[in-house]
């Protein structure tokens, strides 16, 4: 219970971080940094790293995930994952609508997301939805396995998925961290009653 509460605190202090504008320099920096060191070959890494963080793909293996464990009589498990992936969703977007950030330039953005099914614009970037959704479904994944190679492919997976958004330059590196805050906070939240 207090690991939610830090990392919910911390979210919204970085939150106000973003809306102040403290962290525009940082950013810059980090972006400047991915762009003038472009590699062919982790582009396609992270093109296809952003694929599995992309809301079709998510929204699937999350429903997927779902089923498993309402089948495996993991009810109360499957109802709260549903309620954080419900409410980081609106959260993503409210913040999306109204939390003032500077936009990307133009000419950062080194790729399109593959092929989505739905395309919405907003005027600012922050947080990434990306990594919100990845860090709960790959997050539910690693706490419900129990084998260690499949945990580090899950955080290779998840780590790649948070870094390939960065690179790529569709976000701002705080639009990834605060991702990741939010994501933790919600996935603790819907563990919280469970014996890990």
């Amino acid at each position: 219970m207090v690991a939610f509460w830090v990392v919910g605190a911390a979210f919204v202090a970085f939150s106000g971080a973003v809306y102040l504008g403290w962290l525009y320099e940082a950013d810059l920096w980090a972006l400047q940094e991915t762009q003038e060191h472009p590699w062919n070959f982790l582009h396609t890494v992270s093109e296809i790293f952003s694929f599995f963080g992309g809301a079709e793909v998510t929204v699937a293996a999350f429903s997927l995930l779902l089923v498993v464990l309402f089948l495996y009589g993991r009810r109360a498990l499957a109802g709260r994952l549903l309620a954080v992936f419900m409410a980081t969703a609106l959260v993503e977007l409210a913040m999306k609508l109204y939390l003032p950030q500077d936009p990307l330039p133009e000419s950062s953005g080194r790729a399109e997301d593959f092929a989505p099914l739905v395309i919405a614009s907003f005027p600012y970037p922050y947080p990434s939805g990306h990594v919100i959704r990845a860090v709960i479904l790959f997050g539910a994944l690693y706490l419900l396995s129990d084998n260690r190679v499949v945990r580090a492919g899950i955080l290779v997976a998840l780590c790649g998925v948070a870094a390939s958004r960065a690179y790529l330059g569709v976000h701002w590196a705080s639009d990834v961290v605060g991702g990741a805050l939010l994501g933790i906070a919600a996935l603790l939240w819907a563990f919280l009653k469970e014996d890990l």
